[in-house]
């Protein structure tokens, strides 16, 4: 019985840490993405506003 219920505790953990680690890294990469998209619009205004032709 001690041995299912350290087997259980452990694979819940696991299952725990790969949907909360899954998450994290989604979370990660919408901030990247809003960053870029950021960084693009801040070129565009700047060069819609430098006037080159």
């Amino acid at each position: 019985m001690i041995r299912f219920l350290l087997k259980f505790i452990g694979a819940s953990v696991l299952v725990l840490w790969w949907i909360i680690s899954g998450f994290l890294k989604k979370i990660l990469d919408v901030l990247r993405l809003v960053g870029r998209l950021k960084k693009i619009f801040v070129d565009e205004k700047e060069n819609s506003k430098g006037g080159k032709s």
